[in-house]
């Protein structure tokens, strides 16, 4: 699978462009990752406090949002048994790399008029709801392969094991206030025996009642009509020689193959629907946790930078086995921003992260689980 785990990177704008700057030392003379920019607008910016408290909420949110588009994704594909999710994730009609490359944001959805914390917690609802509604829907489909899978199982196996519906005709069927009938399965080499010794397993058993109604490698299937009263002294007897006698009730109206037919039929359209929810909410989860990104990035950048509002965000894109090189590059060209931290102080170097002179998120577009 192609690596695409980007790097979303925001540091001060000066009078030569940012992303230009970028583009000369990182790309132009070092070949190190390719790069986009990654436009954020200017957002609501509220209070400092507002700010530092929003900051430690949304590493948790954006992981929910990663996560919640992760599962979905994992569905989708398993749905269309592929695993180049390039072709079956998409956002509106491109595959969804190239809407992270080419990201503006979407004021119809997500008004930058609105608090962050508003923002913030629109998106968070709409991951909860999704996440949902993707766990029952996936429970009620499991649900039917199972019924699936226990349908095949039952017409599958030898005679002793499987279900004998199919092999039961209404002719074949004497039921009456007194008379019942049951259906014994029988190892091939003891057929013999059973037809010799049958009629003495209980008190009235119907003389010359043994009928064979099918046969396997193994076993054959009989039916034998008796006595009701005597259906119990007739079934230890058989057990005693490890003859299996079924425990079934005709039913003229039951077909194994009609049953198969019918959950066969529920599971398409079950599936069908599912893989239509993941394309749309994939898109609209996707979607929701980019605009995170982006509010993380402004987030972090006004309190790293400081206000006005002055810095520019890039994507990047390490080539392969180059992260290393990309990171130290990034380092000398923003080593003077170390001590500008303007509100965080040392706060930055939280523990278990890794501190950089501008601001940094990982954005992991290896679309699996893990």
């Amino acid at each position: 699978m192609e690596e695409k785990k980007y790097i979303l990177i925001s540091a001060p704008k000066t009078r030569e462009d940012t992303h230009l700057t970028l583009t000369r030392k990182i790309t132009d003379e070092h070949d190190l990752a390719t790069q986009h920019k990654f436009s954020v607008p200017d957002l609501k910016v509220g209070t400092l406090n507002s700010l530092m408290a929003l900051s430690d909420d949304l590493g948790k949110i954006d992981t929910h949002a990663e996560t919640v588009s992760r599962k979905i994704a994992q569905q989708l594909c398993d749905l269309n048994d592929s695993s180049d999710r390039g072709e079956v994730l998409t956002v509106g009609q491109n595959n969804y790399d190239s809407y992270v490359h080419y990201f503006t944001w979407d004021e119809s959805k997500y008004s930058s008029s609105l608090p962050l914390k508003a923002l913030t917690a629109l998106i968070h609802g709409q991951c909860n709801k999704w996440e949902e509604e993707l766990k029952t829907k996936v429970v009620e489909y499991n649900n039917v392969v199972h019924a699936l899978g226990a349908e095949e199982r039952k017409a599958g196996g030898n005679l002793a094991i499987r279900d004998i519906s199919d092999f039961v005709k209404q002719e074949s069927v004497v039921q009456t206030e007194y008379l019942e009938t049951v259906f014994i399965v029988i190892p091939k080499f003891s057929v013999k025996e059973f037809l010799g010794t049958y009629e003495k397993l209980a008190n009235y058993v119907l003389p010359r009642s043994a009928e064979q109604l099918t046969e396997d490698n193994e076993y054959a299937l009989f039916r034998v009509v008796l006595f009701k009263k005597f259906v119990a002294d007739f079934t230890a007897a058989a057990r005693e020689k490890k003859w299996v006698v079924k425990d079934y009730t005709f039913d003229p109206n039951r077909s194994l193959k009609a049953e198969r037919k019918k959950i066969e039929a529920e599971k398409d359209k079950l599936k069908k629907n599912m893989t239509r929810w993941c394309k749309t909410n994939f898109a609209e989860a996707f979607v929701a946790w980019i605009h995170l990104k982006a509010i993380r990035v402004f987030v972090e950048s006004v309190l790293r930078y400081g206000l006005p509002i002055n810095f520019q965000a890039v994507l990047l894109l390490p080539k392969k086995g180059k992260q290393q090189k990309l990171r130290k590059l990034l380092n000398d060209m923003f080593s003077h921003l170390a001590s500008k931290s303007v509100f965080r102080g040392d706060e930055d170097e939280k523990e278990g992260e890794s501190f950089f002179p501008y601001v940094s998120l990982e954005v992991n577009l290896n679309m699996s689980r893990n």
